[in-house]
């Protein structure tokens, strides 16, 4: 990387947004340029501050001409925290854009083709743009005049005092900041404050998804994908359902309760692997955890102890037996020897759900490479993405594969 000099200004069309926060231009001399601060449709002027053979990136010093995608931000710390870098995106535009990184990214990473990339179904809008986030990580800073909470600015160590965060529920702030200037006060100066869907507060807690709706959107989801196969495989009646870095069920359990209520036919155990020990005791201790097994363990070791699994044979009884995998992994996504563990044991629909599309993608990739070792035909089902992160660049995504009869 070349360091520009300060100063040095360029002038660009914006025409679309990228991973990263940034908005993407043209240099005169067909670099890519990434610009802090722009909106897709804008003609802007911006300072240069890195540069590269490949690419520059700027920030934005005047909007010469604004997009009708561009929307005044409602954060008065939007500048200055960095932390909701597409606030000044239209809502829509925001979601449109979230689709096409997401297609691009599969179609780039090989996990989907072009042709598969038409199977996308929907990008599902989150129903609240503010006030969605039920956790948030917060900064604590004591000086002369006191103390005060904040967050660290994008990319940076540098605290930003707030007074309100508007991406968190309402009651979070007032609350993290009882907590952290309340004499005596012993939370550490970064620390985590929660509210559960019973409205209870608490500082720390277990790891959840922090926007409810979207969650409880992406439980009905994977739900519905899973009935739906079982359905339309009459022949199967005995089914395992093999929830990999499973948390505390969050998937499993409205997943094999939507099967038993719509199909008190077909038999449905599960299996839940999670390496975090905190999560699966949360599992177990779960009344709807009967038939269901869960394993403290790293999902690569815990396949690596498998046979097989169980597609193809039968019950003690002679009943077919068949295995669907959902895999729900951190960002990091999953190692190569997870991905080929689970193309032999050959299910018959494969779930994975990602919150990043790049790893998701690697992923998927050498999914489809193992399959086509291995002779196995399996197409693509269904591409759907979540947006669980209003006013961020982050992209929630669930892509199916089903195997096909040889």
């Amino acid at each position: 990387m070349i360091q520009s000099p300060a100063g040095k200004s360029v002038t660009t069309e914006i025409f679309r947004l990228a991973r990263g926060g940034r908005a993407v231009g043209r240099h005169a001399d067909g670099r890519v340029l990434f610009v802090a601060g722009a909106v897709p449709g804008d003609i802007v002027e911006a300072e240069v501050t890195l540069e590269s053979e490949r690419f520059l990136e700027a920030r934005v010093t005047k909007v010469l001409t604004a997009s009708p995608h561009r929307v005044a931000p409602p954060c008065p710390h939007f500048e200055s925290c960095g932390g909701c870098p597409w606030q000044n995106v239209s809502y829509g535009e925001q979601i449109a854009q979230k689709q096409a990184i997401l297609k691009d990214t599969l179609i780039r990473g090989r996990a989907i083709s072009k042709d598969e990339a038409e199977l996308f179904q929907e990008f599902h809008a989150s129903p609240k743009e503010f006030r969605y986030r039920s956790r948030v990580t917060l900064q604590k800073r004591t000086n002369g005049q006191g103390t005060e909470i904040g967050f660290n600015r994008r990319e940076s160590n540098d605290f930003v005092a707030i007074d309100d965060c508007l991406l968190a529920r309402e009651e979070l702030i007032p609350f993290a900041r009882d907590i952290a200037t309340s004499s005596g006060s012993k939370v550490r100066d970064r620390f985590q404050v929660a509210i559960d869907e019973h409205g209870k507060l608490a500082v720390g807690g277990a790891f959840t998804q922090v926007n409810f709706e979207q969650n409880q959107k992406m439980q009905s989801l994977v739900a519905d994908l899973v009935a739906s196969h079982i359905h339309n495989r009459s022949e199967i009646v005995h089914w395992h359902f093999l929830d990999l870095y499973c948390g505390n069920g969050n998937l499993t359990f409205p997943t094999i309760e939507k099967v038993r209520e719509t199909m008190p036919d077909k038999v449905i155990e599960a299996t839940g692997v999670e390496q975090t020990e905190e999560s699966i005791l949360d599992a177990r201790k779960n009344p709807r955890a009967q038939q269901c097994r869960f394993y403290a363990e790293d999902v690569e070791d815990w396949l690596t102890r498998q046979k097989s699994g169980p597609s193809g044979q039968v019950t003690k009884k002679g009943l077919p037996l068949d295995e669907i995998v959902l895999l729900d992994p951190p960002r990091v996504g999953c190692t190569k020897g997870v991905m080929m563990k689970i193309a032999r044991r050959k299910p018959s629909l494969v779930i994975y759900v990602s919150c990043d599309p790049a790893t998701q993608a690697r992923d998927l990739a050498r999914l489809r490479e193992t399959f086509t070792q291995m002779k196995a035909r399996y197409d693509v089902e269904t591409i759907a993405g979540l947006d669980l992160f209003p006013q961020t660049d982050h992209i929630e995504s669930i892509v199916t594969f089903r195997r096909k009869a040889n």
